[in-house]
């Protein structure tokens, strides 16, 4: 439904792109679907091939390796976690929630690395990519393997919308930064970011939601061309 518009100096054409700007029927439709509530089955099971009583024993075991590891913890202490980390998934490959640990470990590494005038790209990309293949790996094993936009159980949510947020931050900084990540330009790295964050949403991240169009080059787009229209006519009643 489209945001009512009182009259004001902007043209038809001006006021329709405000609309357009607000109007979530005209956003992209991977923002569109994020307000889809299907998108969380609370009936199915926690994970489509694991038992509950599985997760819960590798939730613990998770839960105990990551609970040792603080923002003080040395670096040969989170290698170990990582190792440990590294054996679970081994053990069991299609458990997300160990791949989003993982990515969380290794990016804890890089980062007491760096200086306080540092980021993570500082690390040259070779460092950086392992964090997206972590990242990727738990997105792909925690999505319906009948289909991406079927439904999923709480838990694989909360999974996929920490996946998905974490790596939408990462191409989000690649493009703050310059980084020629993937070879990518900056445009195409905030693309890649708004569409992530726009998955985190459809599994219920409502910073993420936000994100997504604030990221998105459509609305940045579209946001130029009020800014600017906004500008000329306020010089235009000053002349």
């Amino acid at each position: 439904m489209a945001v009512s518009t009182s009259p004001t100096t902007l043209s038809a054409n001006d006021a329709r792109v405000l609309n357009a700007l607000f109007d979530p029927e005209t956003l992209p439709s991977s923002v569109a679907k994020s307000q889809d509530a299907t998108a969380i089955d609370t009936s199915l099971p926690s994970h489509p091939s694991i038992p509950d009583s599985q997760i819960s024993v590798l939730e613990a075991q998770q839960n105990e390796i990551v609970q040792r590891i603080s923002t003080s913890s040395s670096e040969k202490d989170i290698d170990a976690a990582i190792a440990e980390l590294n054996g679970v998934l081994e053990a069991c490959p299609n458990y997300g929630s160990a791949y989003v640990n993982h990515a969380m470990l290794l990016r804890m590494k890089l980062e007491s690395q760096l200086t306080a005038a540092q980021h993570i790209f500082s690390h040259s990309t070779s460092d950086v990519e392992p964090l997206f293949t972590d990242l990727s790996r738990a997105i792909h094993v925690s999505l319906p393997a009948s289909s991406p936009t079927a439904p999923v159980s709480t838990y694989q949510a909360k999974i996929l919308r920490t996946a998905y947020s974490h790596r939408a931050y990462l191409y989000l900084k690649a493009a703050e930064t310059g980084t020629a990540l993937q070879g990518l330009e900056k445009s195409e790295l905030e693309e890649l970011a708004s569409k992530d964050f726009s998955g985190a949403a459809r599994y219920g991240d409502e910073v993420a939601r936000e994100m997504s169009v604030r990221t998105n080059p459509y609305a940045k787009m579209c946001g130029a061309i009020v800014r600017n229209a906004l500008k000329e006519e306020m010089q235009s009643e000053i002349s």
